[in-house]
């Protein structure tokens, strides 16, 4: 079970990109057919993301698989 954090367009439009000034590390939201995004549990555990992690930690997750219809082809 692969989970994912799922986010509205505004919430993704906040968080996309590089995470801190001396990191490296950007947050891509994948774009789902639905108008929802999404992105991996895993951010919630990488420091770089950790100034996103009060809302990214506070959205609904679902498991890939339950979503994987809505993901484009070609994605």
């Amino acid at each position: 079970m692969s989970l994912v954090i799922l986010l509205s367009s505004a919430q993704a439009a906040a968080v996309r990109g590089v995470s801190a000034e001396t990191s490296l590390a950007a947050l891509e939201p994948r774009p789902l057919t639905d108008g929802r995004f999404f992105l991996g549990v895993e951010v919630l555990a990488d420091p770089s993301h950790a100034e996103h992690w009060p809302l990214l930690s506070s959205l609904p997750q679902a498991d890939y698989d339950t979503i994987a219809s809505l993901v484009p082809q070609g994605s």
